[in-house]
């Protein structure tokens, strides 16, 4: 999460600061999470949960976005583009509380077929791949 931020924020050109109150609590919940296999849904309940820790100063629900967007990728490459566009957008809405649960349980209902052809069950959260780890980043006054 922290090497997401970074790439965000640089692309910005702003420095990435943590909130003094919201990062820790995030940090442990990332972490316990991070260390299991979970399905989609639980997979977006976590970061939808630290979204709203409030880890980051800047680009915030920014980076849980793009972090549940890296988890159907690959998914997303083999959907037409319409459809793939309506299940980034409806997953990233709900991460960051523009939706709730209903609305996001009747859309990956509906691409259920198209996103079991993987297993996204057994994808862990964890960084996305093509983001450079991270330095130790200050924390918010």
């Amino acid at each position: 999460m922290l090497a997401v931020n970074k790439a965000l924020c640089q692309a910005q050109k702003i420095e990435p600061l943590n909130t003094a109150k919201g990062y820790e609590p995030a940090s442990r919940v990332w972490e316990k999470s991070a260390q299991k296999s979970m399905s989609l849904q639980e997979a977006l309940d976590v970061c939808r949960d630290c979204h709203e820790l409030a880890p980051f100063t800047f680009n915030n629900g920014n980076t849980f976005a793009a972090i549940g967007r890296t988890l159907v990728d690959e998914d997303l490459k083999a959907m037409p583009p319409v459809e793939a566009q309506i299940l980034r957008t409806t997953m990233c809405h709900y991460i960051v509380g523009l939706i709730g649960r209903k609305e996001l349980q009747q859309v990956l209902r509906h691409f259920e077929p198209m996103l079991n052809a993987k297993a996204p069950a057994t994808r862990p959260v964890a960084e996305p791949e093509e983001v450079a780890p991270s330095q130790e980043q200050r924390a918010s006054a």
